[in-house]
């Protein structure tokens, strides 16, 4: 097991990897939509979505991902889910990863999106 860190998204914002690789796998810590650039986060949700969406798959490109397992997503309100499965939609190509969505009641810096996920290195 060891740890891997993208310097193309934004750093960990706490004592944990931003992504693990072990036994063919990646494994990414939850991904908020905070911008690579300029380091601010998109106030709608269709922006965070698709903010939040390019870092996670930003992490798995530079790791070699060859495959993308399963996804998790979190929302702060069930009502964005229709938002967020259509820049979903858009930002993944058939087959789609197994996916969970779960409501929560907040995230960290006021994120309305948080999404982690599993992928296989290489053409496994």
């Amino acid at each position: 097991m060891r740890s891997f860190l993208c310097e193309d998204v934004p750093p960990p914002a706490g004592p944990y990897s931003q992504a693990v690789l072990s036994g063919g796998r990646i494994f990414v810590s939850g991904q908020i939509s905070i911008d690579p650039k300029s380091g601010t986060m998109p106030a709608g949700m269709e922006d965070q979505a698709r903010t939040a969406l390019k870092n996670l798959l930003t992490i798995l490109s530079s790791a070699g991902a060859g495959g993308i397992l399963s996804t998790t997503v979190y929302l702060t309100d069930m009502n964005d889910f229709s938002v967020m499965n259509s820049v979903y939609s858009e930002m993944f190509a058939t087959p789609y990863p197994a996916r969970t969505c779960i409501g929560v009641s907040s995230l960290p810096k006021g994120a309305k999106i948080m999404i982690d996920a599993i992928g296989e290195i290489g053409n496994q």
